[in-house]
């Protein structure tokens, strides 16, 4: 799977993974429309193991594959930090909400009751606890990922101050991807997330009432380390800081099922 853990970028940006190789690349942008993420916490029951997790994982592909409505990939995210609000974070990636809306009509109808018995005292995810963005990719690596699950995600949610906005966010981002486009080696990846709920009121792991919330993404901690130390030298920071106030989330990421795109 070390390959694969680059698919949804690669959905997200029209280009498949398969066509990388490990030389550094001109920085692609954002050719498809964005999908539909879906985040929905997860509790380990009393028989989780690494065992269960891989017959649950296997099971999951299985009705992937056999949907007629199936999600575009899933994903695992375990918190790094002590939270009492959940133990994992299962992460559904949908082409639109009508196939949203369809999957998920299915799985209650021929899927639920099965799988659940089988595989609730290993993970139990929350269906009252989802929440959903629009994901839009922000810059791709240009070095392919080739190291092992987990990666490292670390989750900024994000609101603005007085009266700041979009349009003041823009040309700080210009900027922070032209710095991305110049270190070497480029492995670190984005995806901007537009919530489709209210913040203000959603009693989830972050304070309430924030605009945005983006996820940076590295293949190991050491990448991840590496680009926050070469970023601590520039004035980005300070120039963000201007404008919004961030809280950030840090988590290990492991694929669930991987898109056949």
């Amino acid at each position: 799977m070390n390959k694969n853990i680059f698919y949804l970028t690669a959905l997200l940006f029209a280009f498949s993974c398969s066509n990388q190789n490990s030389e550094p690349e001109e920085m692609e942008t954002a050719a498809v429309d964005s999908l539909l993420l879906e985040y929905m916490w997860c509790d380990f029951g009393p028989n989780t193991s690494e065992e269960s997790l891989n017959n649950l994982v296997a099971d999951f592909n299985e009705v992937t594959e056999n949907s007629d409505h199936p999600v575009v990939s899933a994903w695992a995210y375990v918190p790094t930090f002590e939270t009492e609000a959940y133990d994992a974070i299962w992460l559904n990636v949908w082409s639109d909400e009508d196939e949203r809306n369809a999957g998920w009509t299915d799985w209650a109808v021929n899927v639920q009751e099965d799988f659940e018995a089988e595989h609730n005292d290993t993970l139990n995810c929350r269906e009252d606890r989802m929440f959903q963005f629009t994901g839009t990719a922000g810059m791709t690596p240009r070095v392919e990922w080739t190291d092992e699950p987990p990666f490292n995600a670390d989750y900024q949610f994000c609101t603005f101050k007085d009266e700041n906005g979009m349009d003041e966010l823009a040309p700080i981002m210009e900027s922070f991807d032209a710095w991305i486009a110049g270190t070497e080696p480029d492995t670190m990846w984005y995806v901007w997330h537009d919530p489709l709920f209210d913040t203000s009121n959603a009693s989830g792991s972050v304070q309430d009432g924030y605009d945005y919330a983006i996820g940076f993404y590295w293949q190991n901690n050491a990448e991840r380390e590496a680009g926050y130390s070469s970023y601590g030298e520039t004035d980005l920071q300070s120039r963000f800081d201007e404008i919004e106030s961030c809280e950030a989330l840090t988590f290990e990421g492991y694929p669930i099922v991987q898109s056949s795109s």
